[in-house]
């Protein structure tokens, strides 16, 4: 199921540290990489998990985006509330 919405708004803002930084690095995917997916056409579905653990995952989603250079990503974040989206981990589709 596609989101018709996103919850953080148009214009999230990105919560980046070392941590998740060097996250996604391990999967080759560099941090603007990450955020032009959030401007390029894309798709938001809800974790997988979020109905079997709502507690852990409800605030997860899943986004399908597509970079700047052509690469598909899937990406794993939590909306913080308001316009705040933390990015956990992503992969090369």
């Amino acid at each position: 199921m596609t989101l018709k919405y996103e919850p953080w708004g148009n214009e999230p803002i990105f919560e980046w540290d070392k941590y998740n930084e060097d996250k996604f690095w391990q999967h080759r995917i560099r941090d603007f990489e990450v955020e032009a997916c959030f401007k390029n056409s894309h798709d938001v579905l809800p974790h997988h998990k979020a109905r079997s653990e709502p507690e852990k995952y409800r605030h997860r989603y899943v986004v399908l985006g597509v970079t700047d250079g052509g690469r598909k990503l899937r990406i794993i974040v939590q909306h913080k509330g308001s316009t705040v989206v933390r990015l956990i981990t992503g992969w090369v589709e």
